[in-house]
């Protein structure tokens, strides 16, 4: 369950996430025409992986102009020279060419997030896991200030380096974030919130977890086998309930506790169309309540088996039975993922009536997106600018924003 945690696949997902693009500067006020122009040929050069040339001239730089640490323009030479090696996977070498470019403070606050977000995952490529959660936090602190959070990679990188110091308590809590701060959902961050969940013995949480998994990539039978387990949370009653299984087929079980065990007996070996069977069964025939509870189970259970219109249509059950906001939520994300905008839209609207905030500002930022989907842009740029206002959401709003603005011509 754990393999998914082995460094040679993190150093693959932080190189292409923290390293690419590389804009790293602008031709501002602050630094001469010339300088501008000097970086930005030794970065066309990086970009085309003419490294020999951009080695050269970044040595001249370096070697000739700005000495003074302590300025603007030196900071981003430092800065780019650390870009320079993170390239080409050397990193060692580049760490303290970004390190000596946030010494002094003297970059502009999305170049400083960027550079220590990327000396981090250098910090994680050496192993150096307490240097990776110190960073991290000093980025998160000094973002704050102007209410910009860490992105979701950043949280998984912070809660991966927990869990390589055996921390696993705020390895769940920051992987748990960096999913909950995301827009789309990754499989792969998924994957390492729901193994830390059943580590914890998290069961509830690993189910929700589990269930997005199977509805990213329903074609996987290793989540729907891992999730069939989470119901068991490990109780080794197998040869007890497996005789219920004869009862049911002579139909001489008549008692709910025994469909319901019967039932989570299947989703533990895997047989969730049996699972279904006997949920409605025990429905049809009076035996099983139709409460929420047990609509959640069945909901579950279709999940399991990859039917997401039925699971989907339990869960609306369910919501129709009691009201529930973290329900009313999922029936929404799933919408989402499967661009149904408008059920998708409808339920972030029920579960928002219902004080759904367990992360501020996401409703709204996933109704903007719903939103710009339909081409209703105005709605759209409505919730998003709703979602601006939060720090969590902050970050991915403005960027959808301006995206909507610049396709619009304003």
């Amino acid at each position: 369950m754990f393999n998914t945690f082995k460094i040679f696949i993190v150093k693959a997902f932080f190189i292409l996430f923290l390293i690419s693009p590389l804009n790293i500067f602008s031709a501002d006020n602050t630094i001469s025409q010339w300088t501008y122009q000097y970086l930005k040929r030794i970065h066309n050069y990086m970009e085309m992986d003419r490294f020999e040339d951009a080695g050269r001239e970044l040595e001249s730089l370096a070697n000739k102009y700005y000495k003074n640490e302590r300025s603007y323009e030196r900071a981003l030479i430092n800065q780019l020279y650390g870009q320079f090696y993170l390239i080409q996977g050397d990193f060692a070498s580049a760490i303290p060419w970004l390190e000596k470019s946030i010494k002094h403070g003297a970059l502009n606050l999305p170049g400083e997030i960027q550079t220590r977000s990327n000396l981090a995952a250098a910090y994680f490529q050496g192993a150096e896991y307490n240097k990776v959660i110190d960073t991290l936090l000093k980025t998160q602190q000094i973002g704050m200030k102007r209410g910009i959070d860490l992105s979701g990679g950043n949280f998984v990188m912070l809660g991966m380096a927990y869990y390589q110091i055996n921390n696993l308590d705020n390895a769940y809590k920051y992987i748990s974030k960096g999913n909950d701060v995301s827009a789309e959902l990754n499989e792969d961050w998924l994957q390492y919130e729901f193994g830390l969940a059943v580590k914890l013995e998290k069961f509830d949480a690993a189910i929700e977890v589990g269930q997005f998994l199977i509805f990213v990539n329903p074609d996987k039978n290793t989540y729907w086998k891992q999730l069939s387990g989470v119901y068991y949370g490990g109780n080794n009653e197998n040869e007890s309930l497996a005789g219920l299984e004869l009862a049911f087929e002579k139909g001489v079980m008549k008692k709910e506790i025994d469909y319901l065990n019967l039932t989570k007996y299947f989703l533990y070996k895997d047989l969730p169309t049996k699972a279904i069977k006997v949920l409605n069964h025990g429905f049809d025939n009076e035996i099983i309540k139709v409460n929420k509870k047990n609509l959640d189970l069945l909901a579950d259970s279709y999940f399991l088996s990859k039917d997401r219109r039925k699971g989907i249509e339990a869960l609306i059950q369910s919501l129709e039975i009691e009201s529930d906001s973290k329900t009313s939520y999922r029936i929404a994300r799933f919408a989402f993922e499967s661009e149904d905008w408008n059920m998708a839209i409808k339920y972030f609207d029920k579960a928002q009536s219902e004080k759904w905030n367990e992360v501020p500002g996401r409703i709204d930022l996933l109704k903007g997106i719903a939103y710009y989907e339909i081409d209703q842009l105005n709605n759209a740029l409505k919730h998003l600018e709703l979602a601006f206002e939060f720090e969590e959401s902050k970050g991915a709003a403005e960027g959808w924003i301006q995206y909507i603005n610049q396709s619009i011509g304003t």
